[in-house]
């Protein structure tokens, strides 16, 4: 018997350009060469299979032929982490998505549930793209995708507005109802929102597809989902009023309307309350409350500016980020330079106190060493706190840009606070570095280096306490925000106690 390949060394280039050609008698010849080739490929270094390969080069029979001697290729995953019926559902191609679904074991049904790398099922890119018939199939497979959201909690039919395929659409809530879906459950897909909390009738009204729009208020799932809110307290008609006005805008506000929508103010002024919320045992209604004195309006005015005033705006952290990440490396140059290259420059050359009048002070050694700085033996303790400034200084700095490059999530409270936290210290001790360098290079004799301390200290000095000023009050912001947080913690622990306490379980106070 012959043995072929006796290393595990697997040169499957062959197979590779095979399956770019569709050669399906290539593949032939190589498997009985050697009949565990497909079997080898994951020694092999590349990242896709074969499969992947003749998928998108569209070859139907030689796919076929794959999956035949290996049906666990179906699911086999690339660089993308995307599997080949990502990509033939991607490109159209119906025969090859059927060939993958309908391999044997059921093993490439499996496929239509794995995710890519931005979270994505093969069925959302069959949607993106507009495949109908891909669609109809996929979910023909696998009923549950439709349920799949996108990490940012989009649902297919969400893609399907977004890129404005209302064929798409049509299929997936005709698959939906055809399926045997409950009634209760295609509702609640409708009723679901992205992160921000828009419906897919949010998402339709906001991008004016008056067509997408008219089908979606006709569709009896949709019922009370017309006057849906989103994570701002708007319906998709507050969402309409937002976008420029034009005749699409105006069709789609009748459409809404006819269908009993609603804007939030009008829910509200209709129930004739504010939407109801959860009991807490600490929300007790005493009529004292009710009879405050008008005294108290513009104390409790002025209480709401200020903690206006305390919120955060994390808006300005996207806009300024580009701006930020410049002023970082601008101090972390400057800082770099003054290290490297300190105030009054460096000794040339080793230099005695013989040397031709001028010499090193306070030095044992009576030698001024070549390359050290010349204020090092002059004025130690000012250079001394120079470099400790400047050091601080580089260190801040490079804290900036590590959280602005380093994929931190700049919108939470606590790395706001460390951002501003970091540039306050960055400027701060890099003023204060400026000051300690302007005394270093000033000369000691006729109290110049007075004079220039004293301007330095009425210039510089009311910006350091403005540095300050700001990096306490945002330090303030932040604890007010902590000790609201842990506020809120504790009377959610105090009200599930008492309510567990009580009779019954279910009784508040």
């Amino acid at each position: 018997m012959e043995m072929i390949n006796p290393t595990n060394k697997v040169d499957a280039t062959a197979l590779y350009d095979a399956a770019m050609r569709g050669d399906t008698e290539t593949l032939q010849g190589l498997l009985r060469r050697d009949t565990l080739l497909l079997k080898k490929l994951p020694l092999s270094s590349f990242t896709e299979t074969p499969l992947h390969i003749s998928v998108l080069a569209g070859h139907i029979n030689f796919s076929r032929a794959l999956l035949r001697h290996e049906p666990r290729m179906a699911v086999e995953v690339d660089a993308s982490n995307c599997t080949p019926l990502h990509l033939a559902s991607a490109a159209g191609h119906v025969e090859l998505v059927r060939a993958l679904l309908d391999t044997a074991g059921g093993v490439g049904s499996d496929a239509c549930l794995v995710r890519d790398v931005d979270g994505r099922i093969p069925l959302h890119l069959a949607a993106m793209r507009g495949r109908n018939d891909v669609v109809r199939e996929l979910v023909g497979a696998r009923p549950e995708s439709v349920l799949v959201k996108l990490d940012g909690g989009e649902t297919v039919l969400h893609l399907c507005v977004k890129c404005g395929h209302l064929e798409a659409l049509k299929v997936l809530v005709e698959m939906m109802v055809s399926s045997g879906g409950k009634k209760d459950v295609i509702e609640s897909i409708f009723r679901s929102g992205d992160e921000g909390g828009n419906t897919v009738l949010h998402a339709a009204a906001m991008f004016k597809q008056v067509q997408t729009t008219s089908y979606l208020v006709s569709l009896p799932s949709m019922g009370a989902a017309v006057n849906s809110l989103n994570g701002f307290g708007s319906t998709a008609l507050d969402c309409l009023e937002l976008c420029p006005k034009d005749f699409k805008s105006l069709r789609i506000r009748d459409l809404l309307v006819e269908a009993g929508g609603k804007r939030a103010k009008e829910m509200t002024a209709s129930i004739g309350r504010l939407p109801p919320q959860k009991p807490s045992i600490l929300q007790i209604s005493t009529s004292s409350a009710a009879n405050k004195s008008c005294c108290c309006k513009p104390m409790k005015s002025m209480g709401r500016r200020f903690k206006k005033f305390l919120d955060y705006d994390t808006k300005w952290i996207d806009e300024m980020k580009g701006s930020l990440l410049v002023v970082a490396a601008l101090i972390a140059q400057m800082s770099f330079h003054a290290a490297t290259n300190p105030p009054g420059g460096v000794w040339q050359e080793n230099v005695s106190n013989s040397t031709e009048g001028f010499g090193c002070e306070d030095t044992n050694s009576a030698l001024c060493m070549a390359g050290t700085s010349v204020h090092a033996y002059r004025d130690p303790e000012v250079l001394y706190i120079f470099m400790g400034l400047n050091t601080t200084a580089f260190g801040a700095s490079l804290c900036v840009m590590l959280l602005i490059i380093g994929g931190f999530p700049l919108r939470k409270r606590f790395f706001v606070w460390l951002l501003a936290q970091a540039i306050c210290w960055a400027m701060g001790c890099m003023t204060a570095a400026f000051a300690f360098g302007a005394l270093l290079v000033t000369p000691t004799k006729d109290d110049a280096r007075v004079r220039v301390g004293w301007v330095m200290l009425k210039l510089l000095g009311a910006w350091l306490v403005l540095t300050l000023v700001i990096s306490l009050l945002d330090t303030f912001r932040f604890l007010i925000w902590l000790g609201r947080k842990l506020w809120k913690v504790g009377r959610r622990a105090v009200a599930c106690c008492c309510v567990c306490a009580r009779p019954g379980g279910d009784h508040v106070v």
